[in-house]
């Protein structure tokens, strides 16, 4: 496959709309944490692991939405 026509793809599918989308949740989402927690006493090691958690599902998500664009039917 030729890399100009598997980023073509990509973006048939949307990936990078669903990218961008992870990504503006993703940040919102740490920084109302970061706000957040330290008022509760929650440990700084918490905020941590929820943005490594963010990272990590970010592949996760974008194979997962890739996955269901492929098998999607259209009439």
């Amino acid at each position: 496959m030729k890399l100009h026509s598997f980023f073509a793809e990509l973006k048939r599918r949307n990936v990078y709309k669903v990218a961008v989308a992870y990504a503006v949740a993703g940040w919102a989402l740490a920084q109302g944490i970061a706000q957040v927690f330290p008022v509760f006493d929650i440990p700084n090691w918490v905020v941590r692991l929820i943005v490594l958690l963010i990272i990590i599902g970010l592949p996760i998500a974008l194979v997962r939405f890739a996955d269901c664009a492929c098998s999607r039917v259209d009439v």
